[in-house]
């Protein structure tokens, strides 16, 4: 019984660091003047700032950033 366990607690740590160190990535849009334009997936620090500060076309306008399924 203690080699059984003692079998399944590296794995177990192993998976918890894994599932703990991942990447939070979404697919992001805007709504541009022609419709919808995909930008790709987003993770991390990328996608916080391009759902707060928004997609800066090089006309000076700026969109709005959607990110995710519900969107």
């Amino acid at each position: 019984m203690k080699k059984a366990v003692k079998f399944l607690i590296v794995p177990m740590f192993g998976l918890l660091f894994f599932a703990t160190s991942c990447k939070k990535c979404e697919e992001c849009h805007y709504d541009g003047p022609n419709g919808e334009v995909e930008m790709g997936e987003l993770c991390d620090d990328e996608l916080e700032e391009a759902e707060a500060n928004g997609y800066a076309a090089a006309d000076g306008s700026t969109y709005t950033v959607h990110c995710g399924e519900g969107h």
